[in-house]
């Protein structure tokens, strides 16, 4: 048994399911020194049913329903050891999950965390189990994984462990938020400690139809992705007048020079178009681009690759909002206009691939028609 790690695991109206996680919890190779599920005043046979596991976990259950957030900072609160392992109610854990990730920190004491991938899988009706790859995943050295995770979500909690004593730096889940949570809290952590990743699968992540969010606000799996952009922007458009611009280059590095601070304009930018929030990234491009007076370095130019490469797609390019008149208007009276449009444009060449692999030609033509807008900006 581990002497250190807190599994927390909130939940709410998932009671088969969390049958399921909690037995792979308890299959760990490894054991958990403890086990803290916190019902959310689920409506189902979930306090019943976790009532037969007896000593074997401690149940918290609340008067309220309060949302994820709530339940996990309740939960952190009552931790008695210093590792955390927050896993979701619909997820399995990989038998050698936490034997994986507290190796990972053992070996590397300086991290504040430690995480690994996972695989998505879905049951369907006739009970058969479909597998299939990560999705979005990135690989990174330690020192950019607070920019590359600021570009997207790629290591969920069920995924990670970190140090309890973080959370008296980072700050606890924002319990305002109904969506997203996760991704500020690991932002914030990442913010006062560095991590270390590996490639083994730490956990097998769930597809489903079931709803999502509180019980006063719920939405289906056909609205994730829009709660998720619409969660995504209000964290982003407050962490970019939060953080310091030095913290858009990679941990450690300072801005000393109008070079360095053109490279972490540019990667602020990405990140805002990446949410499309592309006002904002205008403005970060627009001052860029008057910094400096050498070309785009070879790194700059592939960070401006990554604009369009959003998980969440470009549907501002179909739809008409981007503001590609914006875009010709300012980068017209900069020096390095031009070459900021052509690295911008470079990214869409995937998506064109991507929509041809796909038999989808009229969009493969839209985006083709869309670079030639952009490189053509001056």
């Amino acid at each position: 048994m581990s002497d250190g790690v807190s599994v927390i695991l909130p939940t709410y109206n998932r009671c088969t399911l969390l049958q399921e996680t909690l037995e792979s919890v308890l299959a760990q190779s490894l054991q958990p020194a403890e086990i803290i599920v916190v019902d959310d005043c689920s409506p189902d046979d979930t306090v019943e049913m976790l009532a037969t596991y007896g000593d074997k976990l401690r149940l918290i259950t609340k008067q309220s329903n309060q949302g994820k957030a709530h339940s996990i900072n309740l939960a952190l609160s009552e931790c008695q050891h210093p590792l955390v392992w927050i896993v979701d109610d619909d997820d399995l854990m990989h038998p050698d999950a936490l034997q994986t990730l507290t190796n990972l920190l053992q070996h590397h004491p300086e991290a504040g965390f430690a995480y690994g991938r996972h695989v998505r899988f879905s049951i369907d009706n006739a009970g058969n189990r479909q597998e299939w790859d990560t999705g979005y995943w990135t690989e990174c050295a330690s020192e950019e994984f607070l920019v590359r995770t600021m570009e997207d979500f790629f290591v969920h909690q069920p995924g990670m462990i970190f140090k309890r004593a973080l959370v008296d730096q980072s700050g606890p889940l924002n319990e305002n938020l109904v969506r997203s949570q996760d991704y500020d809290f690991l932002i914030r952590l990442a913010r006062v400690a560095s991590g270390v990743g590996t490639q083994d699968v730490i956990f097998f992540q769930r597809q489903h139809d079931g709803l999502r969010g509180t019980k006063e606000n719920s939405f289906s799996a056909t609205e994730r992705d829009k709660k998720w952009m619409e969660y995504d922007q209000k964290i982003f458009r407050a962490l970019r007048d939060d953080m310091d611009l030095s913290e858009f280059l990679p941990s450690g590095e300072q801005i000393q020079s109008p070079t360095d601070k053109r490279r972490a304009l540019l990667q602020r930018g990405v990140i805002m178009g990446r949410k499309k929030l592309w006002d904002l990234a205008i403005q970060d491009f627009s001052d860029a681009a008057t910094l400096g007076d050498a070309p785009l370095s070879d790194a700059e130019t592939l960070t401006l690759s990554r604009a369009f490469s959003s998980k969440y797609g470009c549907e501002e390019i179909f739809d008409g909002s981007f503001p590609i008149a914006e875009y010709k208007q300012i980068f017209e009276s900069v020096p390095l206009g031009s070459e900021i449009c052509r690295s911008l444009s470079n990214g869409l060449r995937w998506r064109v691939r991507e929509a041809l692999f796909k038999g989808k030609i009229t969009r493969a033509f839209l985006y083709s028609r869309f670079m030639l807008a952009l490189r053509r900006a001056r």
